[in-house]
């Protein structure tokens, strides 16, 4: 459904753009505060670089007083940190599609619906080493959270590595077949133990058809 929405792009002929794109909330449990300070310290250090915040929204929003001013007082000063707002589900695609790297720096997080979206479309991930991200995107596109150092060095390592690519539909897929074992627990009877390693055959079959085997 979500590649459907974008019928045109294709993975070996889409020219990918020199751009990070932050695409959460600019809400608390987001940290856009600390998004805001590796973004500047990136830009300064990439001068061929751009990084995009993006929203559905008319206008930007959050519930936390001085996040709009910061980023909007940032993009006057750094004319490469863009805001792009009121962007349809297909723009927003194109984005992620034209986009190397998506940026997050989320306190607290599930396998998020930005994470299947941007590896659909060829966007590498730089998350935070926090709750279920080590869980499913390998330690190298990893930082530890709140160490804007270790954020730098975590987007230095993906810009150079394009390691993604070709393998961004099994990404995909993973992420999501983890999204239904959760599922799967949480909809049986919660008077009865149900562990999706009870059953490891189910298991390892769901793994292997999609192309996984360790």
């Amino acid at each position: 459904m979500t590649r459907a929405k974008l019928p045109e792009y294709n993975e070996s002929a889409w020219s990918k753009k020199n751009v990070v794109v932050f695409s959460s909330r600019l809400d608390k449990e987001k940290n856009p505060f600390f998004m805001f300070e590796v973004a500047e310290a990136f830009l300064n250090e990439n001068p061929d670089w751009e990084w995009h915040v993006t929203t559905s929204g008319k206008s930007f929003k959050s519930m936390l007083p001085g996040a709009i001013e910061k980023m909007e007082a940032l993009a006057e000063k750094q004319p490469r940190f863009k805001l792009l707002s009121n962007l349809t589900k297909e723009e927003y695609y194109t984005e992620l599609a034209d986009a190397k790297i998506q940026f997050n720096s989320s306190l607290q997080d599930y396998v998020s619906w930005t994470v299947l979206e941007s590896t659909t479309f060829g966007c590498d991930l730089v998350f935070p080493n926090f709750r279920s991200f080590p869980e499913f995107i390998p330690m190298n596109k990893l930082y530890r959270p709140f160490n804007v150092k270790a954020a730098l060095h975590a987007l230095e390592y993906v810009k150079n590595s394009n390691t993604i690519k070709g393998n961004l539909y099994n990404f995909a897929d993973l992420a999501d077949l983890g999204r239904r074992f959760e599922a799967y627990i949480m909809v049986n009877d919660e008077t009865v133990e149900y562990n999706v390693w009870h059953e490891s055959a189910l298991c390892k079959h769901l793994l292997e058809i999609q192309g996984i085997h360790e």
